[in-house]
C-alpha cells in the first residue's frame, strides 16, 4: 500500500474491505448551484473589528459593549415581539489561550453558582472536533421564564468567544437561519481589545457563495452496530476556494417523502480548487425500512480571506503510514511534520478508506496532541 497525503488527507486503498455493498444505488445529486445557506444575508462587523458574521437583513443589533469586553445581542421580529436569538459576547484575555487556559475559561463563564442568581440546567456539555465547545441546557430569567440555549465557545489567539443561541420555540425555518449566521461567525485574531477577564455572559435573551462541486467514490451501507453510512468525498470544480461546505443527506420513500436527514460540515476548513475530502455521513438510528433511495446536497460560500492564511497541506509530510487491525479494529498510524515556515495550530489528519471498487468506505478526523507544531517538527498520529 502506499500512502497519499491529499490536502492533509491520508488515503489508503485496501481491497476486499468486507463492506456489504451499495444498499441504494447512486443518489441523486442535486446541483450545487442551489443558494448557499447564507444567500441573502447582509454581512455584519462590530465597530472594533474583533469579529463579523453573516446574518439576515431583518436582524436587529443592539450593541451593549463595555471596556474590555464586547456584548451584541440581534434581535428578530416574530409575531409581535422582539425576540432575542442570538448573543455575541467576546473579550481579550491577553496571552494566548492554551487548551488548558481555554477549559478555564469555560468554567468560569458557567460557573455552578449563577452570578445573577438565574436558574440554570445544563443538558450537554461536549469539546468539538475543531477544539471549541458546545453547551446546552435551559437558563430561567424572572420576566422571560425559562429558555432553551445553545452556547458555543471557541478560542481565537487571545481572545475568548461565547455564542448564546436562544431556540426556545424555534420552527425549522428559525433553526436552519441559526445555524447558517454562526457558521460565518469568524474573530479576527489580530484585532485590537483592551485586556479583560471571562465573565459569565448575562444575556437577555463576505460574499456568499454556492459553486459547483462534484461528488465522486460515494457509498452507502449500514455497519454492524446498525448505523447507515453515507460515505464518499467532495471535489471542489470551481476556479475558487471554498469554506464551510455544508453537505446533507436526505433518506427518502417510493412516494417521495422524505424519512430522514444528516448534515455535516466537511472536516477541512478550505478546499482549494481540485482539491477533494472525503465524508461520512451517519444515520445513528438505521436506514429507515421504507428507504428506496437517497439525495445529496452541499452549499459552501467563497474563502479568498481564509486561504490568504490558511496553512495548508503542502507545509506537511506524512512518514511511515500503516494500517493495521487491533482487536477487529482498523488502525492507522504514522508521522505528520510540518515542513513550512511557520508555526501550525490545530493540525488535522483526515483518513479516507477506499474498497477496490473506489468507494469511500469510512472517514475519521483526528487532531494530533500537540497543540502546534513549529517548523520542522513531528508528531505521531493514529486514527
Amino acid at each position: 500500500m502506499k500512502p497519499l497525503l491529499i490536502s492533509l488527507v491520508l488515503l489508503i486503498v485496501l481491497a476486499g474491505c468486507g463492506s456489504v455493498g451499495n444498499e441504494l444505488g447512486d443518489p441523486v445529486i442535486l446541483d450545487s448551484t442551489v443558494p448557499a445557506p447564507d444567500a441573502g444575508f447582509v454581512t455584519y462587523t462590530h465597530p472594533s473589528g474583533v469579529f463579523s458574521m453573516r446574518m439576515p437583513a431583518s436582524w436587529k443589533p443592539e450593541d451593549l459593549s463595555k471596556p474590555g469586553s464586547v456584548r451584541v445581542q440581534f434581535s428578530v421580529v416574530e409575531g409581535d415581539q422582539d425576540v432575542v436569538r442570538l448573543s455575541v459576547y467576546v473579550v481579550n484575555t491577553g496571552t494566548p489561550m492554551s487548551a488548558e487556559a481555554f477549559e478555564q475559561a469555560a468554567n468560569a463563564y458557567l460557573p455552578p453558582e449563577d452570578i445573577a442568581a438565574y436558574e440554570w440546567h445544563e443538558i450537554e456539555n461536549s469539546a468539538q472536533a475543531d477544539h471549541s465547545r458546545r453547551i446546552v441546557g435551559v437558563r430561567s430569567y424572572p420576566m422571560l421564564g425559562p429558555r432553551d440555549l445553545n452556547i458555543f465557545l471557541q478560542r481565537d489567539g487571545t481572545f475568548f468567544s461565547a455564542m448564546e443561541v436562544d431556540v426556545t420555540g424555534a420552527d425549522a425555518a428559525t433553526l436552519n437561519t441559526v445555524r447558517a449566521v454562526i457558521n460565518t461567525f469568524k474573530v479576527d485574531a489580530n484585532a485590537t481589545l483592551d485586556v479583560s477577564t471571562v465573565q459569565q455572559a448575562a444575556v437577555v435573551g463576505v460574499t456568499s457563495y454556492s459553486g459547483v462541486v462534484a461528488f465522486d467514490g460515494y457509498y452507502a451501507w449500514t455497519d454492524r452496530e446498525g448505523v447507515f453510512h453515507i460515505t464518499g468525498q467532495v471535489l471542489n470544480t470551481t476556479r475558487g476556494p471554498l469554506e464551510a461546505i455544508v453537505l446533507a443527506g436526505i433518506l427518502y420513500d417510493n412516494q417521495d417523502r422524505r424519512l430522514d436527514e444528516q448534515s455535516d460540515i466537511l472536516a477541512v476548513d478550505v478546499l482549494k480548487p481540485g482539491e477533494a475530502a472525503p465524508f461520512d455521513l451517519r444515520f445513528e438510528g438505521g436506514k429507515p425500512p421504507s428507504t428506496v433511495r437517497y439525495e445529496l446536497e452541499v452549499a459552501g460560500r467563497n474563502a479568498e480571506y481564509a486561504a490568504s492564511t490558511f496553512y495548508g497541506s503542502e507545509n506537511f509530510v506524512v512518514a511511515n503510514a500503516h494500517a493495521d487491525y487491533d482487536n477487529n479494529t482498523l488502525v492507522v498510524r504514522g508521522e505528520l511534520a510540518n515542513i513550512g515556515t511557520r508555526p501550525a495550530a490545530a493540525v488535522r489528519v483526515i483518513v479516507a478508506i477506499w474498497d477496490d471498487q473506489g468507494h469511500v468506505v469510512a472517514a475519521q478526523t483526528v487532531f494530533i496532541s500537540k497543540d502546534q507544531l513549529v517548523p520542522q517538527e513531528a508528531a505521531t498520529f493514529e486514527v
